[in-house]
């Protein structure tokens, strides 16, 4: 499973080091995971992280834009910023130090959490909620393509699901008019059997 989810962080670094966060240029080299093909010899690839972006709208919410580069420069488990501007911005915005602390064990480290042993579809955040944020409840975690990932990050942050869980007491500081990004998905918008499996957009 380590292995799994080593490989998944490689991927999702290369795959979006095209589109950094700032115009600096700064971020750590890297040795390429993938050994060198065609048996050669010669040594590793080295490449530059310049963006690191997992769990959507949590670096964008709790994190300073100016602390966006050293983020994305950063190990999701070594992160030198995240994980106090997620205890900071939850307990600026009211909520307690309890409702704090859990979404700063959940939010972090910014990486997908997947449970292999689970069977069912993929939920995002459903292995970390033991499937209370998935309709089907499912425990996989991960990210399905109809999760609505924004609306669940905004429940968790404004609303009542930290202590609906029974993961913290409530603390009575809800927002509920900013726990959704009230955006319904279109009724013609459906998935496709082949990718991206989504309909093209009208």
């Amino acid at each position: 499973m380590m292995k799994f989810a080593k490989t998944v962080l490689a991927v999702a670094a290369l795959g979006f080091g095209v589109a950094a966060c700032s115009s600096g240029n700064g971020g750590d080299v890297r040795l390429d995971p993938q050994p060198p093909v065609n048996g050669s010899t010669g040594a590793p690839k080295s490449f530059v992280q310049i963006e690191r972006l997992s769990r959507p709208a949590v670096k964008e919410v709790f994190e300073r834009f100016v602390d966006h580069q050293i983020s994305n420069a950063s190990e999701p488990y070594n992160d030198p910023t995240l994980k106090s501007a997620i205890h900071d911005v939850t307990v600026a915005l009211g909520r307690s130090e309890q409702t704090a602390g859990v979404l700063q064990a959940v939010l972090y480290p910014d990486q997908y959490t997947v449970d292999l042993s689970q069977i069912g579809g993929a939920a995002y955040l459903g292995t970390e909620t033991g499937g209370a944020t998935s309709s089907t409840k499912s425990k996989f975690g991960g990210r399905d393509i109809n999760d609505n990932v924004i609306d669940i990050s905004l429940g968790a942050l404004f609303g009542n699901t930290v202590s609906a869980l029974g993961l913290a007491p409530d603390d009575g500081k809800e927002n509920n008019c900013l726990t959704t990004q009230h955006v319904a998905v279109a009724s013609r918008q459906g998935n496709t059997g082949t990718f991206p499996y989504l309909s093209n957009p009208y």
